[in-house]
C-alpha cells in the first residue's frame, strides 16, 4: 500500500517486511541508534534554541490509559479477552519521563485510567486542565492508550449543529478513540459513545498555544491472525454502526475539521493508519510497544532530541522487533517539510543533565537502599537484571538485588572508593556493569493449532537442544513460534490471507545456511511442512519446507537456524550505545574510484559532540556488487580490540577477524605471551582509526537484496577466544568469515572475552570496557 495524502506516513514498508520476521523472533531490543537527517548544526541549534526560548511557560499534560474495558465495549469476536493490559503502564512511562527528563511538574500532569476515562470524563479533564489553563507559548502533551476503532455513522441527523453535515467530512466511516464507556450501539441504544478523531482535533484547535504534541498509541486495523507471546492488537475488531453522539459543548457552534485535516502541532501515531498497533507482555509487565520504545529512547538520548530523530529511532527498533508492519508515523501542522526535522520533541528541551537509564524513585531512611525506576533500560537487558548488575548514581555504585517490572531494588556498595555525595530521589542512574546469564534460552512457542501428538513430539525434540526452551502457552513471552502457515489444512496452504502479512517471500527446503533459499513460493494445494514464525505469524526466511514432514525431523532441520536465532539474541543483548563509556565512532562509506560516499555515522553517546556528517535518509541504499568500507575511530585513551558481525537479508551471520593467525596455534609454539602481541597489532591505538576491510582489499555487497544489519564490537580487553573461534579450521579462512558456520560459538566467545568478572554462570560486562554499535543499510 502506498502513502495516503495527509496521513503523515514515512514509507519504509519494504524494509519492515524484509526485516520484521527474524527481528520479531528476538523480541524488542534496545539498539540505541539516533537517526538524524543532516540539517546542519547551525539550523539544529537555532531551532532547538527557539524551543528553549518558547518553553519558559507552563507545561501541561493529559495522559489517558484504558485496560479494563467492559464486555459491552468490544465485539464478542475480539481476539483474546477484549481487555488490554499495557495502557496504564503507558501512562506511568510517559508521566515519569515528562517529570524527570522534560521538567513537567507533577501537579501539571493529569492521568485518567480505566473507570476515570469515560467520554465525559476525558472532555471535562481536557477543558479544565488544558483548555482553561494553557496560554500562548505553553507546552501541552495529550496521550491516549487504549482501543481505537472505525465507526460508521448511520444517521447524521438534521437537528445537530450546522458543522455536522456531509460537507464537514463527517459522512461515512471515521476513526475514533474508545473511552471506557464506549459501548457498542444496540437497537435500544443506537448512539455511538466514542470520541471521534474529528472531535479530538477540534478540541485541540481551541487551545491558545501552538506547542501541542498528541500521542495516539491506538490502532484502527485489527490483525487477522492469532497472536502469540502476549501480543494484543489495540484496534476494536469490528466496524460498528451507530448514530453520532451529542456534540461536546465546546464544539456546538464550531465548524468541525475534516477527517483528513491535520492535527494541530505534532501528532505521533503508534503506526500508519492501515497498520496494526500492538502492545506486548514482557516477563512481568505489559506496555504499548510504541510508547515503550519512544519513552525508553528519550530517557537516554542526549540533547538536542528532535521529533524526526525520535520517530526514526522508534521506527528502527520496531522494525527489528516487528513481524507486523507497525511503523510509527508523524503528522500535524508542525510536521511539514523541515519542521519535524528540527523541532524539539514535546516542544521543550531536556532538563539539565538527566540522561540515564532511569532515576532513583525512593530511598530507605539511611539512604543505603534505593528503589529504582528503570524506564530507560533496554527491555531485554531489564529481563535479566539481577546481581551482580551494578548501576551508578551521583558517583556512587549500587548493586541490584532484585527487580519487578520497571522497578528494581539496589543497595549501596560501601567501600573506600564510593564516597560520593549522598543519594537523592530523582537523580539519574546509569548502567555500570551489565550481568547476563550464560544460559540465555531461545523461547519457542508451539502453535496452538498443532495436534496434541505434534506438541508432545515437538517438546521432546526441542528439549534435546540445550539452548532452547519451549512453551505450549502462546500467551507467555516467546522469541518465535513453531508451526505451519496460517490457514493450512491437511498440510496445504490456502491463499485466503494477505500474503504480504505472512511474509512467505523467502522459503527454503533446506536448513543449510550455506545454500541460497528457494525462490519458489507455495501455491494453492501444495503441501508444506513446519517453519519458524514471528509472534505475528510472519515467516522467518529459510525455515519452511515445501513438502510434508514430521515434526521431529523438522526440528532437526531447523536446528542450525535456531542456533542463529539464539546467537543473534545474545549479540543484541550486548548493544550499549547509550550506556557505553568508551568514546567510539563508526562510519560506513561506499567506495568509489572517483569519490567515496558517506552512508552512515554512528557513535556512542560518550563521544559527546553531535554527529556532524550523518548521512541523509532512514535506510541508505547500496547497490549489490558495489564496495563498502567501515571505519572505526578510537577517541579514547586505551587500545581497542574489535570485530564486526554482519547479518545478511536471509539472516546468515558473517564476521571480520583482524588477526590472520589462530591465537591457539600461536600459543602452541611455546613462545611466551606470543598471542597478545599478535592481537595487539590488530587493535586500534588511542586517537587513531582502522578501515574494515583495509584499503587494498575488496568487500563487495553480495546478493540477495534486502537489509544488512551490522554490529561493531569494541573492547579494551583482548578478544582472544573470539579470534580463536573465527580462525578455526571450520571457517572459510581470511579476514572475512562468510557465512559463520558456528555463530553461537563466536557470540559466546565474544561475551566471554568482554566479561570482566569470574562468575561461572554470568557474563559481567563493564560499560567502561566495551561498546557495541549497530546499524542497517539496504542492499538493492
Amino acid at each position: 500500500m502506498g502513502s495516503k495524502p495527509g496521513d503523515g506516513r514515512v514509507s519504509r514498508r519494504t524494509f519492515f517486511k524484509q526485516t520484521g520476521a527474524l527481528a520479531a523472533a528476538l523480541g524488542l531490543t534496545e539498539l540505541s541508534i539516533q537517526f538524524g537527517r543532516s540539517a546542519g548544526l547551525f539550523s539544529q541549534a537555532r531551532d532547538y534554541g527557539q524551543a528553549i526560548a518558547q518553553s519558559n511557560g507552563r507545561k501541561l499534560a493529559l495522559l489517558i490509559g484504558i485496560d479494563d474495558y467492559p464486555s459491552q465495549a468490544v465485539p464478542s469476536g475480539q481476539l483474546g479477552s477484549g481487555k488490554l493490559e499495557g495502557c496504564v503502564t503507558d501512562v506511568e512511562l510517559q508521566k515519569a519521563l515528562l517529570i524527570h527528563r522534560f521538567g513537567f511538574l507533577p501537579k501539571d500532569i493529569v492521568c485518567l485510567t480505566n473507570k476515570q476515562a469515560t467520554r465525559q470524563g476525558i472532555y471535562d479533564a481536557f477543558m479544565s486542565h488544558l483548555y482553561e489553563q494553557a496560554k500562548a507559548g505553553d507546552v501541552v502533551v495529550f496521550h491516549f492508550s487504549g482501543y481505537g476503532a472505525q465507526v460508521r455513522v448511520a444517521d447524521l441527523g438534521t437537528g445537530t449543529a450546522a458543522a455536522e453535515t456531509p460537507s464537514s467530512g463527517m459522512k461515512g466511516v471515521r476513526r475514533s478513540l474508545v473511552p471506557v464507556n464506549g459501548l457498542l450501539p444496540t437497537e435500544s441504544r443506537p448512539v455511538l459513545n466514542d470520541i471521534s478523531e474529528i472531535e479530538l482535533k477540534a478540541l485541540l484547535r481551541q487551545l491558545k498555544t501552538k506547542n501541542v504534541t498528541t500521542i495516539l498509541d491506538t490502532g484502527f486495523v485489527d490483525i487477522a491472525v492469532p497472536l502469540s507471546g502476549g501480543l494484543r492488537s489495540r484496534a476494536r475488531s469490528e466496524v460498528v454502526t451507530g448514530q453520532i453522539p451529542a456534540p461536546f459543548p465546546q464544539l456546538v457552534k464550531q465548524r468541525l475539521p475534516k477527517e483528513d485535516d491535520p492535527f494541530p502541532g505534532v501528532l505521533l501515531r503508534g503506526a500508519a493508519l492501515d497498520d496494526v498497533v500492538l502492545e506486548r507482555q514482557w516477563n512481568d509487565f505489559n506496555a504499548g510497544v510504541f510508547t515503550y520504545v519512544l519513552t525508553q529512547y528519550l530517557w537516554s538520548a542526549p540533547a538536542p532530541v528532535l521529533v524526526e530523530n525520535t520517530l526514526a529511532r522508534s521506527q528502527e527498533i520496531l522494525a527489528r522487533w516487528g513481524g507486523s508492519t507497525q511503523q510509527p508515523a508523524v503528522s500535524g501542522t508542525k510536521s511539514g517539510t523541515g519542521a519535524a526535522k528540527n523541532a524539539a520533541i514535546y516542544n521543550t528541551p531536556l532538563v539539565g543533565r538527566t540522561r540515564g537509564e532511569g532515576i532513583v524513585q525512593s530511598l530507605s531512611a539511611d539512604k543505603k537502599t534505593a528503589t529504582l525506576w528503570l524506564g530507560g533500560l533496554p527491555p531485554r537487558v531489564l529481563e535479566y537484571l539481577a546481581s551482580p548488575s551494578v548501576v551508578t548514581c551521583n558517583g556512587r555504585q549500587l548493586r541490584v538485588r532484585s527487580h519487578n517490572g520497571l522497578t528494581a531494588r539496589a543497595k549501596l556498595i560501601e567501600d573506600a572508593g564510593n564516597d560520593g555525595a549522598p543519594l537523592e530521589v530523582g537523580q539519574p542512574i546509569f548502567e555500570s556493569v551489565r550481568a547476563l546469564p550464560k544460559n540465555v534460552d531461545l523461547v519457542v512457542a508451539l502453535d496452538s493449532r498443532l495436534e496434541r501428538i505434534e506438541r508432545v513430539d515437538a517438546t521432546s525434540a526441542l528439549s534435546a537442544l540445550s539452548f532452547v526452551s519451549s512453551t505450549s502457552d502462546t500467551d507467555l513471552p516467546a522469541d518465535c513460534l513453531l508451526g505451519k502457515p496460517i490457514d493450512t489444512s491437511s498440510g496445504t496452504l490456502t491463499a485466503s490471507l494477505n500474503p504480504s502479512k505472512l511474509n512467505t517471500s523467502r522459503l527454503a527446503q533446506s536448513a543449510d545456511l550455506g545454500d541460497e533459499p528457494s525462490a519458489d513460493e507455495p501455491v494453492d494445494g501444495q503441501e508444506v511442512g513446519y517453519g519458524l514464525f514471528s509472534l505475528t505469524r510472519s515467516l522467518i526466511p529459510g525455515t519452511l519446507a515445501l513438502q510434508d514432514e514430521a515434526i521431529k525431523p523438522a526440528i532437526t532441520r531447523l536446528t542450525a537456524k535456531l542456533q542463529t536465532l539464539i546467537a543473534l539474541k545474545m549479540l543484541r543483548l550486548s548493544e550499549n550505545r547509550a550506556a557505553s563509556r568508551l568514546p567510539v565512532r563508526v562510519t560506513l562509506e561506499q567506495v568509489d574510484p572517483k569519490e567515496n560516499k558517506l552512508l552512515i555515522t554512528r557513535q556512542t553517546f560518550e563521544v559527546g559532540a553531535p554527529i556532524k556528517n550523518d548521512a541523509e535518509g532512514f535506510l541508505p541504499e547500496v547497490p549489490v556488487g558495489s564496495r563498502v568500507r567501515y571505519r572505526i575511530f578510537n577517541d579514547g585513551s586505551e587500545p581497542l580490540y574489535y570485530t564486526l558481525i554482519n547479518v545478511d537479508p536471509v539472516e546468515r551471520l558473517s564476521a571480520f577477524c583482524p588477526v590472520a593467525e589462530t591465537p591457539t596455534a600461536l600459543q602452541s609454539t611455546g613462545e611466551e605471551d606470543s598471542t597478545l602481541p599478535t592481537i595487539s597489532a590488530a587493535s586500534i591505538a588511542p586517537g587513531t582509526s582502522v578501515a574494515v576491510p583495509s584499503a587494498d582489499l575488496d568487500w563487495a555487497v553480495d546478493a540477495p537484496t534486502g537489509p544488512v544489519e551490522t554490529y561493531v564490537v569494541c573492547s579494551t580487553l583482548p578478544l582472544v577466544n573470539t579470534f580463536d573461534a573465527l580462525t578455526s579450521p571450520t571457517n572459510s579462512g581470511g579476514q572475512r568469515v562468510k557465512p559463520l558456520p558456528n555463530p553461537l560459538e563466536v557470540v559466546r566467545s565474544l561475551l566471554s572475552d568482554m566479561s570482566a568478572g569470574d562468575e561461572s554462570d554470568t557474563y559481567t560486562l563493564d560499560t567502561a570496557k566495551w561498546a557495541t554499535l549497530n546499524f542497517t543499510y539496504q542492499a538493492v
